[in-house]
């Protein structure tokens, strides 16, 4: 202690926005912790996926509604909501947004590759070809139509969530959960069947759909989309609450190790 100084203690706080640019690794010293690659290497996994099945398309009884039309890529676009929420809500929007910036780009290259892999030439003892291209050539209007969706609406998403979890002061998980993904989730439905099935058809080949065949699929697939959402949100709490019970954890002193005066 500096002579006519007073003791001062220093402790390191660590907090939500802080935890993950504590150094334990290669990767965190450089300011990102392992869940945070975790989370935006399963968001863009989840995108991809959601866009290479959406070409499938499943039907499903629902009641009232009845028999409803869904792209199947719809289970992996749930998965995606998913984390970008949980992206927000333990990271903050700016690097949710960063995410959804990189998967659009990361998804514009898958699908130029999936096209590169189709115009390849073929051997001449494989007999898939067409089969090969019917599954993953999906078409030029669904490939539109998914980058477009994905950069709009992911966005909506994470500023909803955002706007949510400022004006409730961080309570009620469930309001921005639910909140952000049934208004973000109409908006990916809507634009991504009306694009894919009813606009670009018409530049592409393909034969546009409308009337209440488009309808048909929009309802079907928002249904199904909002009913996953509302099973996922004790996932949500499940992973977030563990997350801070984590934090607690690792900010409690160690017992019988009392804070130390420095010099």
């Amino acid at each position: 202690m500096r002579s006519g100084g007073t003791a001062e203690a220093h402790v390191t706080r660590t907090t939500p926005e802080t935890m993950s640019e504590t150094p334990t690794s290669s990767t965190e010293s450089a300011g990102v912790s392992q869940l945070q690659l975790i989370l935006a290497v399963i968001f863009g996994g989840a995108i991809v996926t959601a866009n290479v099945t959406a070409a499938k398309l499943s039907f499903f009884e629902l009641p009232i509604v009845g028999g409803v039309a869904v792209p199947a890529g719809f289970v992996a676009i749930a998965v995606a909501f998913l984390v970008s929420d949980l992206m927000v809500e333990l990271y903050g929007k700016d690097f949710a947004h960063k995410t959804v910036n990189a998967t659009v780009v990361t998804l514009a290259i898958a699908w130029a590759l999936v096209w590169t892999s189709i115009y390849l030439p073929v051997a001449p003892f494989f007999e898939g070809q067409e089969a090969f291209k019917l599954t993953l050539g999906s078409g030029g209007s669904i490939m539109v139509a998914s980058i477009i969706t994905v950069l709009i609406s992911q966005h909506i998403d994470v500023n909803i969530f955002h706007r949510i979890r400022t004006a409730t002061g961080g309570k009620h998980k469930w309001a921005r959960n639910l909140g952000s993904t049934s208004v973000s989730q109409l908006v990916d439905t809507v634009l991504f069947i009306t694009l894919a099935f009813a606009v670009f058809p018409t530049f592409f080949t393909g034969e546009p759909v409308y009337g209440m065949a488009l309808v048909s699929l929009i309802v079907g697939q928002y249904l199904v989309k909002l009913g996953v959402a509302v099973l996922d949100t004790p996932v949500f709490y499940i992973i977030t609450s563990v997350r801070t019970r984590l934090m607690d954890e690792t900010e409690a002193p160690p017992p019988g190790n009392p804070v130390q005066a420095s010099d």
